[in-house]
């Protein structure tokens, strides 16, 4: 609750008959639920000594709620599965004696968060390969006994940063205003009133619209489509965890939305630039920039036979092959040939739209 400071006198609560609001019962002072460890004396009834009493080290909640959301940020599933829901609807942790192992030692280190992730990304558990066997597809379908790594889709704010990351656009400065990526034209207009500043939507120039997601701006009655076709909340109330899809949709955005082939783009200029000189060195290049390990003889092969039809298709094509590399404001190298660079912008699109280059494993 946006509240500056408290009021010199608390308003009066009361239990209200029925449920309706104009019918006032018992009045009812600050406390905190009888199942909870009490609320010392000498605490302030305020938001004050609200906060203390959730951070003692005697109460039972905070930390294992706040390990568990945790661990469900590096394992794509906490251990108490429903990490938005502790209470009695809530489903039972799967190692409740690590929950307890983990929250006690986080409150020991003085809730130190870099220490508590470090603990659990250089754990045995952690660093198990995700490659599913049929005894553990069998016995743990889901992977709650933890008998592998964890796979699961990147969120929708990684997958655009990674593509801008690898393409070499991403601005890395930190605060100031919203921005506006591009989106498709007229979706702002059919939700917005006539009077508001944002009736029309108007895409922000220069190299601010590769700015990291976490500076997008959203409307609430319309948000980025981009984010909401990869299950990120519209924002208007809390989501802890997030449900992930997979739809053909998600793909064919990938695969065509401007942004995207905008960073596909410059990360073929860079595979030119940087990559070496042969199209199976290139190939070989990019496809490790993005993947981190280097690829297959199969990997080449299919990396290196969209390269060949694809440059014939744009060398006997020199105006698609301009439109292709037209598309973002970013600029293009003009030294650079357009019939090369179209193709290489496919591989590029290829690589960034690869399983395992979208999936966190």
């Amino acid at each position: 609750t946006l509240i500056m400071k408290e009021a010199a006198e608390p308003r009066p609560a009361y239990l209200l008959v029925r449920g309706q609001y104009d019918r006032h019962g018992d009045q009812v002072q600050r406390s905190t639920p009888d199942l909870l460890p009490a609320m010392s004396k000498s605490l302030p009834r305020n938001r004050l000594g609200l906060a203390r009493w959730l951070t003692d080290a005697n109460h039972p909640l905070t930390a294992r709620v706040t390990v568990n959301r945790f661990w469900q940020q590096i394992f794509g599933i906490g251990i108490v599965k429903t990490t938005e829901d502790f209470g009695s609807q809530g489903q039972q942790p799967s190692h409740p004696a690590l929950l307890d192992h983990l929250a006690v030692q986080f409150i020991d280190s003085s809730w130190d968060v870099k220490q508590l992730m470090k603990r659990m990304i250089l754990s045995a558990t952690y660093r198990q390969s995700s490659a599913v066997t049929a005894s553990l597809l069998q016995h743990d379908p889901k992977n709650r006994l933890l008998g592998r790594g964890p796979r699961f889709r990147l969120d929708a704010e990684m997958l655009r940063d990674q593509a801008l990351t690898a393409s070499g656009l991403l601005v890395r400065d930190f605060g100031g205003p919203s921005v506006k990526p591009p989106q498709p034209d007229g979706l702002w207009h059919a939700v917005g009133y006539s009077k508001s500043d944002t009736v029309r939507f108007v895409t922000d120039k220069g190299s601010k619209v590769h700015r990291r997601s976490i500076y997008t701006f959203w409307k609430r009655t319309a948000p980025p489509p981009q984010m909401t076709a990869f299950d990120a909340p519209s924002r208007e109330f809390c989501v802890v965890r997030r449900e992930r899809t997979n739809t053909p949709l998600q793909a064919l955005l990938l695969m065509n939305d401007p942004q995207f082939v905008e960073a596909a783009r410059n990360l073929a200029q860079r595979t030119l630039q940087e990559g070496g000189n042969s199209p199976s060195v290139r190939a070989a290049w990019a496809f490790s920039l993005v993947t981190c390990r280097p690829p297959s003889p199969a990997d080449l092969d299919d990396l290196l036979g969209a390269y060949h039809d694809h440059l014939e298709t744009y060398r006997n094509d020199p105006d698609a092959a301009k439109d292709l590399i037209r598309i973002g404001p970013s600029q293009r190298d003009p030294n650079l040939d357009p019939s090369e660079l179209a193709t290489w912008t496919m591989v590029a699109n290829l690589i960034l739209n690869l399983d395992e280059s979208i999936t966190k494993e």
